[in-house]
C-alpha cells in the first residue's frame, strides 16, 4: 500500500484587495513558489472556505461581517489545486440560500468537492470520502452554531452536538482506515484552549477521529498527542485578509503535511505568514511559540497545576478582549454609555461597563449563559422579540 500524502489548509477566501490575483489565477503572486511547491507534491489538498462565493447583494441578519467573494475568483484556488474544501463554518451561509446555490454550483463546475453543509435538516452532508490504492479516508466537518444552522426547508450547516457526531464518527471508523476532523469553533483571537474545547477534541479521538483540527479562530494554538489521536487547537490562517489590522500572532498560519502509511501516520505543520496580499512558506520555520503552548498544554493534562494556572490566564487575557462588545450589548440603548464612549480610551471605557454591575446582576448574567435551563429560556425570549420586531416593521 503506497504512502498518502494530504495537505490541510486553515480558512480561505477571497477578499478585495486580493480579488485580482484570485480571479487571474495567479498563485505565484498570492502564494509563492515553495507553498504552491508543497500544495503540488501532495495526493490531496484540503481547506475551509471562510465564506461563500455569490454575487447576490442579500445577506441574512445578523451581527458582525457577511462575507463572501466573487465566483470568478474561484481560479486561484482551482490553480492551486485544493481537492475538497469544508464548508461547515460560521460564514458560509451569510448570503443564506442564494449563496448557498452559488457556492455549490461554483465548486461542481471547477471539479472541487465540498462537505459540511446541505440542502436542509436532513441532508446535510458531514463527511467525504477519498479512495485511492485500497485506502479510504474520510473527511468529516462540523461547526458550532451561528447563523448557519439549517431548517426542514433552508440550508445550514453540520452543527456541532456532542451525541451524534461522536455517534457518526464513531460508525463512518468502522468503514474507512482513517479519519480526519475538521471542527470550526473556538474563541476568536486566542492562542489557549479551553478545558471545554479539550473535552470535546477527546471525545472525538476517544470515538475514533485519527485527526482533529480547530479552524475559526484565526489563531495558531497547540498541538497535542492523545492516546494514538493527533489534535491541533487552532490551525491558525491560510489566506483570509478579511481584518487589515491583525498583531504577528494573527499574521501566521500553519499548513498540515499529514503522511499516512501502512504502519500509520505522521504530521508535520508548517508555517506561514501572512503578505499584504497573501500568504507565503516561512523560510525559519519558527514554530517555537507554538511548541512553548503545546509543551503548556501537555503539563495541563499531566496535572501541573502551575501550568494550567498560567494557560488560563492567557485565555483570560484574550477572552477580555470581548468585554466591551459583550456588555454594550446587555445594555442596549444607552445615551449614558455613547457618552462615556466619547470621552474614555477603550480600556478605561470596558472598565466603566464591568463596573457599571453589582455582583448579584453578574451572577444573573452568568446563570443565563451557564445554565442550560436558563441559557434555554434566554434564547426563546429573544427569539419571540425578534419575531415581534418584525411583525410591527411590516406593519409600519
Amino acid at each position: 500500500m503506497k504512502d498518502l500524502k494530504i495537505i490541510i489548509a486553515g480558512d480561505l477566501l477571497p477578499v478585495p484587495c486580493n480579488y485580482e490575483l484570485f480571479e487571474s489565477g495567479d498563485t505565484q503572486a498570492l502564494f509563492g513558489e515553495k507553498l504552491c511547491d508543497l500544495f503540488a507534491s501532495a495526493d490531496y489538498r484540503v481547506c475551509n472556505i471562510e465564506g461563500c462565493f455569490t454575487g447576490s447583494e442579500h445577506p441574512v441578519e445578523k451581527i458582525g461581517p457577511s462575507i463572501k467573494a466573487p465566483v470568478s475568483s474561484i481560479k486561484a484556488i482551482k490553480k492551486l489545486g485544493i481537492d475538497y474544501v469544508s464548508l461547515g463554518n460560521t460564514h458560509s451561509m451569510d448570503y443564506g440560500k442564494q449563496g448557498y446555490l452559488d457556492t455549490c454550483q461554483v465548486l461542481s463546475e471547477n471539479g472541487i468537492g465540498y462537505f459540511g453543509w446541505g440542502d436542509n435538516s436532513s441532508s446535510v452532508k458531514c463527511y467525504t470520502e477519498i479512495e485511492k490504492d485500497g485506502r479510504k479516508i474520510v473527511l468529516y466537518n462540523t461547526a458550532e452554531q451561528f447563523e448557519n444552522a439549517p431548517r426542514d426547508d433552508y440550508p445550514g450547516v453540520n452543527l456541532y452536538d456532542e451525541y451524534r457526531v461522536c455517534g457518526e464518527i464513531k460508525e463512518l471508523k468502522k468503514q474507512c482506515d482513517f479519519l480526519i476532523v475538521l471542527y470550526h469553533g473556538g474563541i476568536e483571537g486566542t492562542h489557549y484552549n479551553s478545558e471545554k474545547m479539550r473535552r470535546r477534541f477527546h471525545r472525538m479521538a476517544d470515538n475514533g477521529a485519527d485527526v482533529v483540527i480547530s479552524q475559526h479562530t484565526h489563531a495558531v494554538g497547540e498541538e497535542e498527542r492523545y492516546k494514538n489521536a493527533y489534535l491541533l487547537y487552532g490551525q491558525g490562517n491560510f489566506c483570509f485578509h478579511f481584518r487589515p489590522d491583525v498583531t504577528p500572532l494573527l499574521a501566521e498560519g500553519l499548513v498540515l503535511e499529514l503522511n499516512i502509511s501502512a504502519d500509520g501516520f505522521d504530521v508535520k505543520p508548517h508555517r506561514v505568514l501572512r503578505t499584504e496580499k497573501g500568504c507565503v512558506y516561512d523560510e525559519a520555520q519558527d514554530l517555537s511559540g507554538f511548541y512553548a503552548r503545546s509543551k503548556a498544554h501537555n503539563a495541563i493534562l499531566g496535572g501541573d497545576k502551575q501550568a494550567q494556572a498560567e494557560f488560563e490566564k492567557q485565555f483570560g487575557t484574550d477572552c477580555a478582549k470581548w468585554t466591551s462588545v459583550f456588555f454594550s450589548l446587555l445594555r442596549g440603548i444607552n445615551p449614558q454609555d455613547a457618552e462615556k464612549r466619547k470621552t474614555l480610551s477603550a480600556a478605561d471605557f470596558s472598565e466603566y461597563l464591568k463596573n457599571s454591575y453589582t455582583r448579584q446582576q453578574l451572577l444573573g448574567i452568568q446563570m443565563f449563559l451557564r445554565n442550560e435551563e436558563f441559557n434555554e429560556v434566554g434564547n426563546q425570549i429573544l427569539s419571540d422579540l425578534l419575531k415581534d420586531n418584525d411583525i410591527k416593521e411590516k406593519k409600519q
